[in-house]
């Protein structure tokens, strides 16, 4: 592990975008979010309630100061709205092969948001910021065989598929950056 530990997500920007911690002021989109079918059929494969989508958001705290890593909200620049979120996380997930101890990518935006290129913008960000900061460490994602979009994205950004697996009731891609 990395000699840096950060307790917070550190801010990012790229050229239309901010990188930031989750805040409490995010949690209504951040729910609607999870209320969205093209968001949830290939995240949690149902709706969230808000109870649920709370934990959900709250855990990302928690990754960054247990682990040093973890997700950031996705803002706007030119309005400061939350649009989705990416990085990275340790969910100890009962999946084989394992992905402890690797470092578990994952992006997520609102529907209305998608199609614009704000997927790989922040997916190039926050890899950028890994390599700097977790050099040499495995970077891998779990994928919908489905989800042709994210599949994408995910090759575009250096990820192959590494095997097929179950999580849960779910059929799944497992991909590593090469």
């Amino acid at each position: 592990m990395t000699d840096i530990l950060f307790a917070t997500a550190p801010t990012l920007e790229t050229d239309r975008l901010i990188l930031r911690p989750h805040m409490l002021a995010d949690f209504e989109a951040y729910a609607a979010m999870f209320q969205q079918p093209e968001f949830t059929r290939h995240t949690t494969g149902r709706p969230l309630t808000r109870e649920d989508a709370w934990t959900k958001m709250i855990r990302h705290g928690g990754h960054w100061m247990m682990l040093g890593h973890g997700y950031w909200a996705v803002a706007l620049k030119s309005t400061g709205e939350f649009i989705g979120e990416v990085g990275f996380a340790d969910f100890k997930r009962q999946i084989a092969p394992s992905l402890e101890g690797k470092l578990e990518a994952g992006w997520g935006l609102l529907a209305e948001r998608h199609g614009r290129g704000y997927a790989d913008e922040v997916l190039k960000a926050a890899l950028n910021w890994a390599g700097m900061h977790f050099p040499g460490r495995e970077i891998v994602c779990m994928i919908a065989p489905e989800n042709a979009a994210s599949l994408r994205l995910a090759d575009r950004n250096g990820f192959m598929v590494w095997t097929k697996s179950r999580y849960k009731t779910f059929d799944t891609l497992l991909l590593k950056r090469g």
